[in-house]
């Protein structure tokens, strides 16, 4: 088994937002046939107010582990969300984003589907922007906004994997994964 590891993401283009961008990365793996999950969720102070427009920012975090990364078995989903005013998504909501991202993975499985589809990744993506949106707009906070969710597609290969480009809320990130 192989990691996942969100690598670096470039800002192409800033929200919406006042200032700068303080993003955060919510990352879902999702195999079909065994029906495993993970979510990991990215952040780093240093983000906080200083993500312009053009940069690239350096990341190596490993956000999944114990997936074989087999492009027709397993889904992977980049959500971007930027952050307002403080952080609107505990740790308890990460695990409920999760859990209804895997419930709709499941749904695939009952019907028999052992083959990761683009209507697959499709309908995960919007059972994750959902969730995540379903969260945002229970918090007390300042109400994050979803950039967007998008799904990696794997090449089957190690290292650096496609690119996935997220636009919303007025702004455009690319982000890069690598498996190793």
């Amino acid at each position: 088994m192989t990691k996942l590891i969100l690598k670096r993401f470039q800002c192409a283009i800033e929200t919406d937002e006042v200032g700068a961008d303080s993003p955060y990365f919510l990352t879902f793996v999702g195999d079909i046939t065994s029906g495993a999950t993970s979510i990991k969720m990215t952040r780093q102070g240093n983000w906080h107010n200083e993500v312009d427009a053009g940069e690239i920012w350096t990341v190596n975090e490993t956000v999944s582990q114990g997936f074989g990364f087999v492009p027709n078995k397993t889904v992977v989903l980049c959500a971007v969300v930027e952050e307002d005013e403080g952080l609107d998504i505990t740790n308890a909501e990460v695990g409920a984003i999760e859990q209804a991202v895997k419930g709709a993975l499941n749904q695939f499985r009952a019907t028999g589907s052992n083959t990761v589809t683009t209507k697959v990744r499709n309908d995960l993506a919007a059972a994750m922007r959902g969730a995540i949106f379903l969260h945002l707009m229970s918090s007390a906070g300042a109400r994050d906004d979803i950039v967007g969710v998008k799904p990696l597609l794997l090449n089957g290969k190690m290292g650096e994997q496609s690119l996935v480009s997220v636009s919303g809320d007025g702004g455009l990130y690319r982000v890069r994964y690598a498996r190793a």
